[in-house]
Parts: structure tokens; C-alpha cells; sequence
């Protein structure tokens, strides 16, 4: 009992002896009178300071220091000091904008903090306070349009994978995403969707971004080095890119301890649904009976099961035997396919504390998400943040930072990806109107076997209720770095930091599924492990008119993945989720992948009249997954940068300019063991294992891809800093692509790794900032637009084209001579002078397989977020742009196919008339009466056609063209075709399909509210902040059918532009509550 009365004692002096210290209270407005917030007082000559709260007041204890000067000073305002006595107790203050350019101080490659002036490349920070209020469980996700040449495609589920690319594609089967810095430590920016197939093919089971669970309201800033020229001293791990996340620290300024709690609580629900059309239901050729088989043998109704299109009778309320074995009724459920959904509901709340001292500081907070999604049981995340971060003064020279993260997440039931027959989602492709939980519940029969349908379609109720899978994940980011000031100018900074990342993954499918009866259970451990161990010497000095900034260092970068993954491909009983249950086996798969690089590196930044500035760098990495003779590669940089507003007097339209240029050339090595070939487990024969060699033939003389890149750039600022541009164009090349190619099967392999292939990007970035309105009514805007093109310059010898990803007919390719990302497929034949459509003698379309059907490159992205603020009120919007690019759609091909969508209505009432009641023929549909003459009734619409096409012939060498009259004239034809033929045939005619992706959305909206603080004060809050907020709430522009979203593909890889059994696009509102003690 002593002890606690002692350590409450000791807890509660600091606070007794600081109110007894001289406190110092006031007001920071600007000219206009209106309150600044975040201002910060220093008491000068000490590390004594405060900040001022939304109503710019400030309390600052000067301990036993009765008399000095207050300094009070705000970004884009000019600094003021202002003394005070030992009768002072209120120092109000008024702060005017600044006449003089900001030194803006930006963090560079290896964490150096550079004048953001002097730089020769391009980097660009991202606003984080959205992050934190209009937040989305992947925080990855909150990227989109917040810079230029950033290209974000969002996951389509809460814990999937998101694409970041920063200037285009630098490898043609490789790893294209970024690397990702936080707090100096590099991690691993895998996607884990690379096993997820297009259809039944693979995995299938999307395991997310590796740094998608950070939580927001643990982040400060986020700076993108963009480019080879930014990002050269990170050597291969940064060839596309670097994405630099620096956590939230203690802030100096006050002894005081501060709390923050922010909570956010939101719904997420589908915004929108294909065209469904619910007027026929099962069946086909216009019957729902078309023969005595799909009679019911005992009640002798006719049996809906027995179909798998909608292209039956109309709906009339006819008794059937119903799927479940049930007497129903044919009728159309409207919401048959809405049923399926939930709206889902995601918390999560933050608290963190933190204090800063002299000589220390502290900051922890702990944060917790827990949340679901769209489909019952899918998509259930709990994770659990936890971050620290502190500092110390060891000595007046000697400081040591401290940083620790962990991360434990536990997610049931990821969602099986696109045309997965687990995928309980896709089947809002194939759910034919007259099904309804009415008919497919109960989902099994007496002997727990699945209910079996025709066809693709499989019951969701199964996949949801007898499929799960469960991954826990405990990842730790931890950094420790002594900074030592050896002289004035003269530091040594070393550091030690690691991420590991541990994942336990179970995967069960229940016996007795139609697609699988046998069952499925699979457990997957990794283990994976990088280690930094760096040393940097920084000295900078400042003489006469120059001023240096340079830096020598030493790195080993250690990675190390071990684990292994069992399956039983079949089960003895069900619902037992164990490996003791498995009764067939596959080989197990041992996970391994190990690699070392050592390096040097070193920068000089010299500069002269604070107007000319030179940047030199330069990199050698030594990496152990090449081969000896190839395992070094050097990489140089070198840029120049020109303060051209310095020529020029000073004037009240130009406030700053600066043009530079930069060169640099970076690389990227390879993944473990493809340099020398091994053996694997073959498989197992009378209990005995046995090896064989593997099939992909590794290389011994791979050599590093190498990146050239050349980047020019202008900024400017004007009117006070009030508009702010920056322009960038760039160009770069990546060559030796280390591919995986296809060799002949009697070589004893499938593939080989080698050099070859070349892929250029050229591009430009625009980014341009504006406060239209800076006094009691604020108004900023910030615009990026940015134009990047990747280019195949070459393959390898012999090759033209290579295969990316594919679905039935379709294909994304790599070509040499095009644009990345061609899109190919079958398409209609056309006349080859005209264009005309063409069409076979019985009305179906004549197509040509291979054709070019578009590219999934976009041709320009953009965004613009506006920010409002009006005493106490704010309103930020951001509004996304992706314009051109093209998308192959395999859902509307498919629900076209089935007869689900309501563009499959077009012509079936007509030909209904003409078959069923008129009983007309096909001569009779064409126009020719019984004799040859024209058909009285040649005119009235038949069922569905080709608009605007001619009968396709062929000359003597087989190439097709219009059918012509003696004029030379096309002789168009109305060839009435069968609705549900036309349906069936858009699985050939892929270029029905394919559609532009352009996309203009509002990506978030936030409306604030600061409660005054005189209302708050007396309840011991600071601050406090209420807010409405969305993510995702209007699709403003599209090309694409309802339902689908333009941002939708198969992969978060380079086989973008075909999508299959993509995700509704959902929507996302919430509420969210700042409150600072």
C-alpha cells in the first residue's frame, strides 16, 4: 500500500510543482482578427513553449523565469517577439502573412530533411488529416488523387489488394508497386493477390497489402519520391518508386501531457446493382417446357432447376417444381439478388498520449478496428495498433529515437476473388430472376449434399455458410537510431531497424459441394523477416556563398521467408477442420525466399547564393540472388536546380521560381533461387517421397534490370505564395527485364528466366495549389493531373508478344512496338473499307479471333480537392479522375449469356410473336415469302438483330468483305435473330464488351465541426471535432454498365483491363469524433 501511495505522489509532483510555476496566458489572431490555430510560442533561449488551440488561445508555463521573450511563430506568417516582466500574465498577439519566401523542408530519400527549393527531382506530400476521418480500413486505399503521377486502384474488398503505381510500369512480369519507408524501416510491398486466378485457376483467396493495416491516426506526413531521380539512394528495393510514411512523435513546445482519442464509426452498403431484367424467368427458346424431360416424373411440373439461362416463358405465375425440391411458383423476385447483402459496419477508435520534455519525448497510442462487409460472415476484420515512439538525450551530442509498431490482425473469411465457384459474391452474374432465398434455402438436402444446378451457378447460401477461412497476422516495425554530433556540421547517425511479419492461414471447404464433393482443407504458415543495419555520415557546412549538404553510408539489407503450406484435397468427415481429417494430399510446398545486399552510397548537395544548387549521388548494391560475376551494379544521379526568381525584382505577381533537372539510373535485382536449378517433392508412391527436378530452367548469368530516367521540372509560386505550380516531365527506360519465358516441352522445362526486353515510359505531372480565399472564409484548392505512357520497346529475340492474363477468349498483352496493356479478343469481322459489320447467312455475327480490342492504359488521371472553412465549419471534397483506358467486361458477357440483364429483353417480345404465335420460319424473318417473294410482313421487328451490318462473304483467298450489288452498293440485311443466340454469341463477340473506363468520382466528402472552445473548456477538452464523412459516394461519370466499376479488374498486377465476377461497388458514410485533452 506504501508503494502505490509513493508512486501516486510521484506522479502527482510534477503536476503540483507546475502550478506553482508564473503561467503566461493570451491570444494569436491575424490581421483580420480571426483566431490562428497551431501557432507556436517558445519562450526564447528555452525549449519552454505552447500551441495555440482553435480559438488561438494558448497557456504556457515559464517555470521560475519571470522575465524574457515570447516568440511567435506560424507557417506563411511572419515571425514576432514580443517580452514580458514579472507582471506579466496575458501576452495577446497579432501575426501578419509574410512577405518572404518559406524555407519549405521536405524528407528525402534515407529520412534526410532537404530545403524542398534546392531539390532537382520531384516529390510531392500527401494531406493525411482525411485519412483519419474519412478513413477506409485499407489505408492505402485513402491515396487516390492525393498526388500527381500516383495511379491508385482500390481494393474491391476492406482487407484486399490496392495498386500503386508512380510513373508508369518499369517491369513487364515483375513487381511494379512502390517501396514503402516507415519511420526509416523498409517493408515488404508485395500484393497478395499474386495466386488469385481469373477463374478456378489458382488460390483465389486476395490476402491484402502487407502495410494496409497502418492505422492513419498513428501517421504525420507521407512523402512520394517519385521516379528514379528521387528515390536512386534506396538502390534496387526503390527502382519504382518510394512512398516515405513518418509516424506522429511527441511534439516539443510543452511539459504537458496530451491525449487524443479520435473515434469513427462507419456503414458500408452497395451503391448500385446491374440492370436486372424480371420479366422471363428459367428456361429457354422463349418455353420454360420445351420437351418431357423437364417434367417432374412425379408431380409433372416442370422442373427450373434444369435450366441455367433466363431465356424462358414470361412470368405468369406457373406452379413448378422449384430448386430446393419444393412445389413454387415461376414469379420473379426483385430482390432476389439484394437479399444476399448486408450493410456492414466498421469501428475504430484511437487513443494516444504523448509528452515532451527538454530532453525527451513519448508518444504512445493504441488503436482498435472492428468491422464486417456487404455478405454475412464475409470479410470480418478485428485488428488491434499499437505505436510508440520515443526520443532521448543521452548527452548535449548524443540522442537516441526509438520506434515501435505491432500490428495483430485477424480477418474470417476473405472473399474468394472474380469467377471462383467460391465466390459467393459473383453469382449476381448467373442468379436467375425467378430465384430467391425463397428456393435456395435450405441450401443442402437430408444427406448435407449440396443442391446441384446447371450450369456455372452455385447457391451463396453454400459458400457462406460452408466455406471459411481464417488468417491471423502479428507484424512488428521497429526502429532504434543514435544520432551523434561528432562537430559543428558533422553527425553520425546509425540505425538498426526491422519488420517482421508472422501469418497462420487456414482455408476449409465443407465436404459435399457440387464443384468439390470431396472437401478442402489447407494450413499455410510464413514467417518473414527483413533487417537494416545502416550507418551515415551527414556534414554540412555554409561558407561565404556556398552552402554543402552531403552524406557517406554503409547499409545490409536482410530478408529471410521461411514457412510451409498443407492441403488435403479431400476429407473423411465434415465440419472437422484439421489436417488429421484430410484423406488425399497434395505435396507439401516448402516457402522460402532469402536475400542479402550490401551497400555503399554517398550525396553532395552544394549550393551557391541560395540560386544554384548540384546534387550528385551515387549507389553500389552487391546482391546475393544474382549471380556472382553480375551481382554489382552501380547507380548515379545527378541534378541542377536554377532559383530564376532571383534574377527578377521582387514584385507582387511572382514570389518564387525554380527550373531543374536531374538524371539518374537505378535497378532492380531478382527474387531467390533463379540462378541454379534444384529438385522439389514429386510427389509420394507407396508412402515413399520422391523428388523431381523443377520446371522453370534458372539462369547463372542474370544480370540486374537497369533504369535510365531523365526528369525536367519547373515551380513557381505567385501572389504571396497564395497559387503554387509545379510541372514535370520525364522519360525513363527499363532494360535486361528479368522474364520468365515459355521453352519447348522437350527441353526437359516450361520456362526459363533470362535478360531481355525493354520498356519505356515518358510522361508529365501538373500539380497546381490555389487559397482563393484566406481570411474569415477560407477557400484552397489543389489539382494533380498527370500523362504517362508505357511503352515495349522489345521482348526477347523472336518474340513479338507476350501473354499477361487472360479469360476465355481474352487476353492482356505486352507487344512490341504498343502501348503496355493491349487487350485482345474476338471481334465482329467489318468490311475492310467501310467498316460494316458483317453477319453469317443465318444472322449470327462472323468474327475474327486476335483482334485488337482496345488498351487499359489510362490516357490522363487527375483530381481536385477543394477545402472550405467558415468559423468553426469545414467541408473538404475530393473528386477523382481516370480518363481513357479500356475495360473488358466478362460479367455482362456472362449475364448477357445467362439472360440476366436487362439489355437481354431487346426483341424477345417480338420474336415470341413471330416463333410461338405466328409461327413464322427463318426465310419468313429474312423477308422471303413461300414462293421467293418478298414477305408482306418484311418490316414488323422479329426478335433481336445486328443493326446496320451485310451479309459477309468471301473471295477466292479468303478474305472477307460486304455483300454488293452491281453498283458496288452494300446490301444491308435484316437477319432476325433469336434473342437468346445474340445473348450467347457475346461470349465470342468479346468486343460487345469491352468499354471505356474513364471515371470521374467523388472519392470523399467531410463536413466538420470545431466546438468552441469556451464551450468545451470547463469539461477539461482542448479540442474537439465532430464530422460527417464518405468514401466512394457517386460514380459522377462513367462508360461502363450499371454495376460495374470502371476501377474494377481480375488483379492489383500488370493484367489490368479484364474484369470477371468483380465486386459490387459499395459506398461509405460514418461519423467521426476528434477530441484532444
Amino acid at each position: 500500500m506504501k508503494i502505490i501511495k509513493w508512486s501516486v505522489l510521484l506522479f502527482l509532483f510534477p503536476i503540483i510543482v507546475f502550478s506553482q510555476e508564473k503561467i503566461i496566458t493570451g491570444q494569436v489572431i491575424d490581421d483580420s482578427g480571426m483566431p490562428l490555430t497551431g501557432v507556436t510560442i517558445l519562450l526564447k533561449l528555452t525549449n519552454k513553449g505552447a500551441i495555440t488551440d482553435l480559438d488561438g488561445q494558448y497557456v504556457l508555463s515559464t517555470g521560475e523565469i519571470v522575465k524574457g521573450i515570447l516568440e511567435f511563430s506560424y507557417l506563411g506568417y511572419a515571425t514576432k517577439e514580443i517580452p514580458f516582466n514579472s507582471e506579466t500574465n496575458k501576452v495577446n498577439a497579432t501575426l501578419s502573412e509574410s512577405q518572404e519566401e518559406l524555407e519549405e523542408v521536405v524528407v528525402t530519400a534515407l529520412g534526410i530533411k532537404r530545403d524542398k527549393k534546392s531539390l532537382s527531382y520531384s516529390t510531392q506530400g500527401v494531406n493525411t488529416e482525411d485519412m483519419t476521418e474519412a478513413r477506409s480500413s485499407n489505408f492505402l486505399n485513402a491515396l487516390s488523387g492525393k498526388a500527381a503521377g500516383v495511379q491508385i486502384t482500390n481494393s474491391s474488398t476492406p482487407t484486399g489488394s490496392t495498386r500503386v503505381i508512380i510513373r508508369g510500369l518499369t517491369s513487364i512480369t515483375g513487381n511494379n508497386q512502390p517501396l514503402y519507408i516507415l519511420d526509416g524501416v523498409p517493408l515488404d510491398s508485395s500484393s497478395g493477390d499474386a495466386g488469385v486466378s481469373v477463374w478456378n485457376e489458382g488460390d483465389d483467396i486476395d490476402l491484402g497489402s502487407p502495410i494496409s493495416g497502418i492505422n492513419p491516426d498513428d501517421i504525420d506526413s507521407i512523402q512520394i519520391l517519385k521516379g528514379a531521380n528521387a528515390s536512386a539512394l534506396y538502390g534496387s528495393r526503390a527502382s519504382n518508386g518510394v512512398v516515405i510514411i513518418t509516424t506522429k512523435k511527441a511534439k516539443k513546445g510543452t511539459s504537458k501531457i496530451n491525449v487524443n482519442v479520435n473515434s469513427n464509426m462507419s456503414v458500408v452498403s452497395n451503391r448500385e446493382y446491374p440492370n436486372y431484367q424480371y420479366s422471363y424467368g428459367a428456361g429457354n427458346g422463349g418455353r420454360l417446357v420445351e420437351n418431357a424431360g423437364r417434367l417432374d416424373a412425379t408431380t409433372g411440373l416442370p422442373t427450373v432447376g434444369s435450366y441455367n439461362r433466363a431465356y424462358g416463358a414470361p412470368f405468369l405465375g406457373q406452379q413448378v417444381l422449384d430448386y430446393n425440391g419444393t412445389v413454387g411458383t415461376y414469379a420473379p423476385d426483385i430482390n432476389n439478388v439484394k437479399d444476399l447483402y448486408q450493410t456492414g459496419v466498421v469501428n475504430t477508435n484511437t487513443f494516444a498520449i504523448s509528452r515532451a520534455t527538454d530532453k525527451n519525448t513519448l508518444r504512445f497510442s493504441y488503436g482498435k478496428t472492428i468491422g464486417d462487409h456487404v455478405i454475412k460472415r464475409m470479410e470480418e476484420i478485428n485488428r488491434d495498433n499499437i505505436a510508440l515512439r520515443m526520443s532521448q538525450d543521452i548527452t548535449a551530442k548524443l540522442r537516441a529515437n526509438v520506434s515501435f509498431i505491432y500490428t495483430h490482425q485477424k480477418v474470417n473469411n476473405r472473399m474468394y476473388q472474380n469467377g471462383s465457384n467460391r465466390n459467393p459474391a459473383n453469382n449476381y452474374m448467373y442468379m436467375l430472376p425467378n430465384m430467391s432465398q425463397s428456393n435456395l434455402l435450405p441450401y443442402k438436402d437430408e444427406n448435407n449434399e449440396a443442391f446441384q444446378y446447371e450450369g456455372d451457378f452455385n447457391n451463396p447460401y453454400w459458400n457462406i455458410f460452408e466455406n471459411s477461412n481464417q488468417d491471423i497476422t502479428n507484424r512488428v516495425v521497429t526502429n532504434i537510431t543514435l544520432n551523434w554530433e561528432i562537430l559543428k556540421g558533422l553527425e553520425l547517425k546509425t540505425r538498426v531497424n526491422g519488420a517482421l511479419n508472422d501469418v497462420d492461414r487456414q482455408e476449409f471447404n465443407n465436404k459435399g459441394a457440387s464443384y468439390d464433393p470431396n472437401g478442402l482443407y489447407r494450413e499455410v504458415t510464413t514467417s518473414r523477416q527483413n533487417w537494416n543495419y545502416e550507418a551515415i555520415l551527414n556534414y554540412t557546412k555554409k561558407f561565404n556563398d556556398f552552402s554543402l549538404v552531403s552524406l557517406i553510408g554503409a547499409n545490409r539489407f536482410d530478408v529471410r521467408t521461411d514457412g510451409n503450406r498443407l492441403t488435403a484435397i479431400s476429407l473423411f468427415e465434415r465440419d472437422i477442420k484439421s489436417l488429421l481429417n484430410g484423406d488425399e494430399f497434395v505435396p507439401e510446398i516448402f516457402i522460402n525466399n532469402n536475400k542479402r545486399i550490401n551497400s555503399v552510397y554517398g550525396s553532395v548537395s552544394l549550393g551557391y547564393q541560395k540560386t544554384y544548387f548540384l546534387d550528385v549521388t551515387s549507389r553500389n548494391d552487391w546482391s546475393s540472388t544474382l549471380p556472382a560475376a553480375n551481382n554489382s551494379y552501380f547507380y548515379p544521379s545527378v541534378g541542377g536546380t536554377i532559383l530564376f526568381s532571383e534574377f527578377i525584382p521582387r514584385n507582387k505577381i511572382l514570389t518564387f521560381g525554380k527550373i531543374r533537372a536531374s538524371y539518374a539510373r537505378v535497378g532492380n535485382d531478382t527474387g531467390f533461387n533463379q540462378i541454379r536449378n534444384s529438385y522439389v517433392q514429386g510427389g509420394n508412391y507407396n508412402n515413399t517421397d520422391w523428388v523431381a527436378l523443377e520446371r522453370i530452367r534458372k539462369n547463372l548469368e542474370l544480370k540486374p534490370e537497369l533504369t535510365s530516367s531523365t526528369e525536367f521540372g519547373i515551380e513557381a509560386k505567385f501572389f504571396n505564395n497564395r497559387i503554387s505550380f509545379d510541372g514535370t516531365y520525364y522519360k525513363s527506360s527499363t532494360n535486361n527485364q528479368i522474364i520468365n519465358v515459355s521453352t519447348t516441352p522437350t527441353s526437359g522445362f516450361v520456362g526459363k528466366f533470362l535478360n531481355a526486353g525493354e520498356i519505356q515510359n515518358e510522361g508529365m505531372e501538373l500539380f497546381l495549389s490555389a487559397k482563393l480565399f484566406d481570411k474569415k472564409f477560407k477557400w484552397s484548392t489543389d489539382i494533380n493531373w498527370s500523362k504517362n505512357e508505357s511503352f515495349v520497346a522489345s521482348l526477347f529475340d523472336g518474340v513479338e508478344s507476350r501473354l499477361i492474363r487472360s479469360w476465355f477468349n481474352v487476353g492482356v498483352f505486352a507487344e512490341v512496338g504498343e502501348p503496355f496493356g493491349n487487350i485482345r479478343g474476338n471481334s465482329q469481322l467489318v468490311d475492310p473499307e467501310t467498316g460494316t459489320p458483317l453477319v453469317l447467312a443465318n444472322g449470327r455475327a462472323a468474327w475474327e479471333s486476335n483482334q485488337l480490342l482496345g488498351n487499359a492504359q489510362p490516357d490522363w488521371i487527375g483530381s481536385i480537392r477543394n477545402s472550405f472553412s467558415y468559423k468553426g465549419f469545414s467541408l473538404n471534397f475530393l473528386v477523382d479522375v481516370k480518363m481513357g483506358g479500356d475495360l473488358y467486361s466478362g460479367t455482362m458477357a456472362k449475364t448477357y449469356n445467362h439472360g440476366v440483364h436487362a439489355g437481354t429483353l431487346e426483341g424477345r417480345e417480338e420474336w415470341l410473336l413471330s416463333t410461338l404465335i405466328l409461327g413464322e420460319n427463318n426465310n419468313e424473318r429474312q423477308g422471303r415469302g413461300l414462293f421467293g417473294n418478298n414477305y408482306a410482313d418484311s418490316d414488323r421487328p422479329k426478335g433481336r438483330i445486328y443493326e446496320n451490318s451485310a451479309l459477309g462473304v468471301q473471295d477466292a483467298d479468303g478474305n472477307w468483305a460486304a455483300e454488293r450489288d452491281a453498283n458496288g452498293e452494300i446490301i444491308y440485311t435484316q437477319r432476325w435473330l433469336n434473342p437468346q443466340v445474340y445473348g450467347y454469341d457475346g461470349l465470342q463477340d468479346q468486343r460487345r464488351f469491352v468499354y471505356d473506363a474513364s471515371y470521374v468520382k467523388l472519392r470523399e466528402v467531410t463536413l466538420g465541426y470545431n466546438i468552441p472552445h469556451r464551450l468545451i473548456k470547463k469539461i477539461k477538452i482542448k479540442n474537439a471535432k465532430i464530422s460527417v464523412v464518405g468514401r466512394n459516394l457517386w460514380t459522377i461519370y462513367r462508360n461502363t454498365p450499371q454495376g460495374i466499376d470502371p476501377e474494377s479488374g481480375t488483379t492489383s498486377g500488370n493484367g489490368q483491363g479484364i474484369e470477371y465476377g468483380s465486386f459490387l461497388p459499395t459506398r461509405t458514410l460514418g461519423v467521426n469524433v476528434k477530441l484532444v485533452f
